[in-house]
């Protein structure tokens, strides 16, 4: 009857698990990990862009998602089934612990600290894989840094042509020795846990069998209690390293769950401020007072001790050497970063207590760097979703731009989606026809900042000069901040800043500049003997 009755419990209870929970929980382990994992990247949008491009904050980013995307085996998933198991393993050890107390109540604490011994030493087995993993990251990533390289397309050539073939497979076979060696120790642990695990589990069976056997011969037990009894303290050891082993498990991915808990925890750009621009809208003012800014890791300044005033309508050039704290300089203007030292001004109001969404309405920014996101034309020109585009707006953007042609020939127009990552029919702009759908996009917000962060630099000269009256017209009645190594565009502009290891040391318009026989003017000279050598070579091929 205790047979039947202890089988028939266990048999219900690994039917509901096995047929019921243990499908049902991971459906909602899995939706459960999507829904953090969409929190992660809901937060990448939300943090500060000055932090997350900090080695702190891709550090932060990179151990956030690891722990959700590292699998079922690893990670938060991992750390929440372990909960699960901890549960079910309690369950099964509290049966067979009421069964064991029944029949020989002094058993149970030796029991207990068999397996707790047991269970102790694969922790400790268990903390040393941890280690020896964390050690073989380095390991893995070169390994997959070997192998994305040599697979790359656009490396075939260089490999080919160097003859880099048994290069890249020494080094990949020397980083492969160390991977293998370091599971080796894994495995060399885990070897000797497992052989002592045995050696006790046989102890325990020759002094628990032999004591019901002699039970048996004495006539104080019968055969079928005999097989219970021997039955349930044989799986009292299985129910209490499952315990154990869904312990260390939690305590093995504490590490994921923290990562995961830390980056949640970094505050949004624009927490706790909600206060507006006084003059949206319009064209600003824009005061620096004593700026300074460094980047995470440097010992020097990049902007050093920097005031400037940007007065309503005017156009600037900021000009100076790679290097120099140009783009630096824009953006702390235009918000995307915060000044280490001293104060930025909008209008008198300080840039620190607004609202940083608010306050970005006010720029419009093109950069160096242009693409286009995986998404129709139309969204990425509006940067809005297909119901909230005003299309006459586009339409006109468009067609300033000098792009609304070149989309009247695409097959679904506006709606086209651009690069092939989402849409397999999707279309790819020239680098121009790029430039054209940026112009587009900062005319489609009409800000009345304007920054162009060198926004020609892959531009032939004559495209150049085209590009450059299109941002003339655009900056005609807005604050503009103009970026250039090609000093010959700047001379539309009011004032030209001369930057130098993040210092303004030349200032006026491009005569004074060119008068005062500085850096400016030797730069502006030594370009113009390029493109004069340019213009002979071109005259002597015609």
């Amino acid at each position: 009857f205790l047979i039947v009755f202890y089988t028939g419990l266990l048999q219900i209870s690994d039917i509901l698990y096995y047929g019921y929970l243990s499908g049902g929980r991971r459906v909602h382990l899995f939706l459960m990990r999507c829904s953090m994992d969409q929190e992660i990247y809901a937060k990448c949008l939300d943090v500060d862009v000055q932090f997350l491009e900090s080695a702190a904050g891709q550090e932060k980013v990179k151990n956030a998602v690891m722990s959700i995307m590292s699998g079922n085996e690893i990670g938060v998933e991992r750390h929440l089934a372990e909960v699960f198991n901890m549960g079910k393993n309690l369950f099964g050890l509290l049966i067979y612990s009421a069964t064991i107390i029944r029949a020989a109540p002094f058993f149970l604490p030796f029991l207990v600290f068999q397996t707790v011994l047991v269970a102790f030493l694969h922790g400790r087995a268990g903390e040393k894989q941890a280690q020896l993993e964390k050690e073989n990251q380095e390991n893995l990533s070169s390994a997959m840094y070997l192998k994305t390289e040599s697979i790359l397309a656009q490396n075939g050539k260089d490999i080919r042509l160097y003859r880099l073939g048994k290069w890249f497979s020494s080094f990949f076979y020397q980083v492969i020795d160390k991977i293998v060696a370091v599971h080796d120790k894994e495995q060399g642990n885990v070897t000797k846990v497992e052989a002592l695990e045995k050696l006790l589990t046989f102890g325990r069976d020759l002094l628990i069998y032999g004591y019901f056997i002699w039970r048996m011969a004495q006539g104080t037990l019968s055969v079928a209690e005999f097989l219970l009894y021997t039955g349930m303290t044989a799986g009292f050891g299985a129910w209490m390293n499952g315990l154990f082993t869904a312990y260390v498990g939690l305590l093995q991915n504490n590490t994921y769950v923290d990562a995961y808990r830390d980056f949640l925890k970094v505050e949004a750009a624009d927490t706790g401020k909600t206060v507006k621009p006084e003059n949206p809208g319009q064209i600003h003012e824009i005061r620096l007072e004593h700026v300074s800014f460094r980047y995470e890791g440097n010992e020097e300044d990049t902007i050093h001790d920097l005031s400037l005033t940007i007065r309503p309508g005017e156009k600037i050039a900021l000009v100076g050497m790679n290097g120099a704290g140009k783009s630096t300089l824009v953006k702390l203007v235009y918000g995307l970063y915060q000044p280490s030292r001293g104060k930025i001004y909008l209008d008198g109001q300080d840039v620190s207590k607004l609202s940083r969404r608010e306050y970005r309405r006010e720029f419009a920014v093109v950069f160096q760097e242009v693409f286009a996101f995986s998404f129709p034309l139309g969204e990425n020109v509006t940067c809005r979703r297909e119901e909230d585009i005003n299309r006459e707006r586009l339409k006109e953007c468009l067609q300033k731009a000098d792009l609304w042609e070149r989309v009247q020939e695409m097959e679904k127009q506006e709606h086209t989606y651009l690069n092939k990552d989402v849409d397999a029919s999707g279309i790819n702009l020239s680098g121009g026809e790029l430039q054209k759908l940026m112009l587009a996009r900062a005319l489609y917000k009409d800000s009345p900042v304007v920054i162009l962060d060198e926004p020609t630099a892959v531009l032939d000269p004559i495209a150049e000069s085209s590009m450059y009256d299109k941002y003339y017209e655009m900056t005609r009645e807005k604050t503009s901040i103009f970026i250039s190594h090609r000093l010959s565009s700047t001379k539309f502009c009011d004032r030209i800043l001369y930057m130098d290891k993040g210092r303004i040391t030349e200032e006026g318009n491009h005569v004074q500049l060119m008068e005062k026989q500085g850096a400016y003017a030797y730069m502006f000279h030594t370009q113009a003997q390029y493109y004069q050598e340019d213009e002979k070579k071109e005259k002597g091929e015609n």
